[in-house]
């Protein structure tokens, strides 16, 4: 097979700068458009109240769940499909992807259907669920757009991308508070905003990219047999983190389900990062698993380093900022969430391991490895919030996502070592990551800083002690000072 021109690309020494560089513009733009998010945010929380808020988030999350089952996890086997193919091999690929992404889709809005029916939703949350099944058909073929340019390292254009779809979903949330909107338009708003990015999606791809429908049921089954095992591992990790945003709404009231859902809702927010972070590179770490497995253990060690370092950078303000976020998003009236908000913060820690164990085991191909972690992930968070949502509402269902995220990130450890012990990541991050944890949490804490100032100051001496320790690598600072304007061109 002839490989495309992309090839060149991700065997050359500038993949990886292509790869920070484009992660630290993804990770802008995200954080850029949750900014935005926080001029609209706020009305919709207030507008809705406690209640309807708390009923927004268990349809958002029911819908990321059935994305998850349906996804089948066939956006990263497709990225590393691409990657390898030719122009004509991607463009029916392409076409496959369409078709299938749509049906499939289609399923998984009767599944949350049915399972609005069978749980007794009130009959306006059941059509919330028909409006925001309706707009993941939307999000789907918008995300159809984004595996050529994932594939070929242009996350520049996917950064750009990603903004305006926030955006329009800002703007559209300003839009249906000053109408005095009820729930189910702010269900639609994901669908309305990928609507708009599509056309500008197309142009960037090119003529070259042509999104055609194609129902062809033998390439379908050829493309799901290969995806099977992992979908079904990428599904499981979709349901796990968001159960316990479901199970609230069943085993706990409406007001600690709604206090979940502020914090929850702030979390799932933040913890897209990670996986910004770790899939910008897959297409390397594919490559890198197939031809060189030097290159494939110094990039996976690189990824622990920054995984340590970041994941502990979010925990750090999220934790000592909550009571500043919840006051800003949710008002008085969500006051208990900023402790299950804390909570949340120090979950991601694990979040950053798990993206990039689960990246490093989908590169070796361990795809029943992953299910089994996930599968046991999930027992884990459906035991315990379980156990602990009815008596301790909120924060026992924080308790349970802490508990699932750091059981999962150590079996991913477990399994991915005994797969292939060169792999052992470099613990020597650890030490000057705690270090700068004690040297910038012990003080601010000490002092009784107002939340907002204590999660800038505490990041600011963080980063500052890992500098001083010479733990940060080095690569980050020579890629980052460079531009990143080139990187969505072909290189010669």
């Amino acid at each position: 097979m002839t490989p495309g021109p992309r090839a060149d690309i991700l065997d050359s020494s500038a993949a990886g700068g292509k790869v920070i560089r484009g992660s630290a513009l993804r990770s802008g733009a995200y954080v850029g458009g949750i900014l935005i998010g926080l001029l609209a945010t706020p009305l919709m929380v207030r507008h809705l109240g406690v209640v309807d808020f708390g009923s927004f988030v268990a349809i958002s999350s029911l819908i990321f769940i059935v994305n998850g089952l349906t996804e089948a996890g066939l956006f990263a086997i497709s990225v590393r499909e691409y990657a390898q193919r030719d122009a004509r091999g991607r463009e029916q690929l392409l076409r496959d992807m369409f078709g299938l992404r749509v049906v499939l889709t289609a399923v998984g809005g009767v599944l949350a259907l049915s399972f609005a029916l069978l749980a007794g939703y009130p009959s306006a949350l059941v059509y919330g669920t028909m409006v925001a099944s309706a707009g993941l058909v939307a999000m789907n073929l918008f995300g159809n757009y984004t595996l050529p340019l994932s594939a070929e390292l242009r996350l520049g254009s996917i950064a750009g991308l990603e903004l305006l779809r926030q955006s329009v979903v800002a703007a559209g949330v300003v839009v249906l508070v000053v109408l005095g909107s009820a729930l189910d338009p702010f269900l639609a708003l994901n669908g309305v905003a990928a609507l708009v990015a599509i056309p500008v999606a197309s142009r960037i791809c090119g003529p070259a990219v042509r999104m055609r429908f194609s129902f062809d049921l033998e390439r379908w089954w050829t493309l799901l047999r290969a995806a099977i095992p992992y979908a079904a591992a990428a599904a499981v990790a979709v349901l796990y983190f968001r159960i316990g945003a479901v199970l609230m709404t069943v085993v706990s009231t409406d007001e600690q389900a709604g206090y979940y859902g502020l914090a929850f809702r702030i979390i799932e927010i933040v913890s897209a990062i990670p996986l910004l972070l770790v899939s910008s590179a897959l297409p390397i770490l594919s490559r890198a698993a197939r031809d060189d497995a030097e290159r494939l253990r110094y990039a996976l060690g690189r990824l622990f380093e920054v995984a340590v370092i970041v994941g502990v950078a979010t925990a750090i303000p999220t934790a000592l900022g909550a009571p500043f976020a919840v006051r800003l998003l949710g008002g008085a009236r969500f006051g208990p969430s900023a402790d299950v908000l804390a909570l949340l913060g120090v979950a991601m820690i694990g979040s950053f391991l798990v993206a990039t164990w689960s990246y490093a085991l989908l590169t070796l191909r361990r795809h029943l490895e992953l299910l089994l972690a996930n599968l046991s992930a999930f027992v884990v968070g459906v035991v315990l919030t379980l156990l602990l949502a009815p008596a301790h509402g909120a924060v026992g269902a924080a308790l349970a996502v802490i508990g699932g995220e750091l059981w999962l990130a150590a079996v991913y450890l477990v399994m991915l070592v005994r797969a292939e012990p060169q792999l052992r990541p470099p613990f020597g991050v650890i030490g000057p990551v705690t270090v700068a944890t004690a040297v910038s949490v012990g003080p601010v804490l000490a002092l009784g800083l107002p939340s907002l100032l204590a999660a800038g100051i505490a990041a600011t001496i963080y980063f500052a002690a890992l500098w001083l320790l010479g733990a940060i690598p080095r690569e980050i600072f020579e890629q980052l000072r460079r531009t990143p304007i080139a990187d969505d061109e072909h290189l010669p």
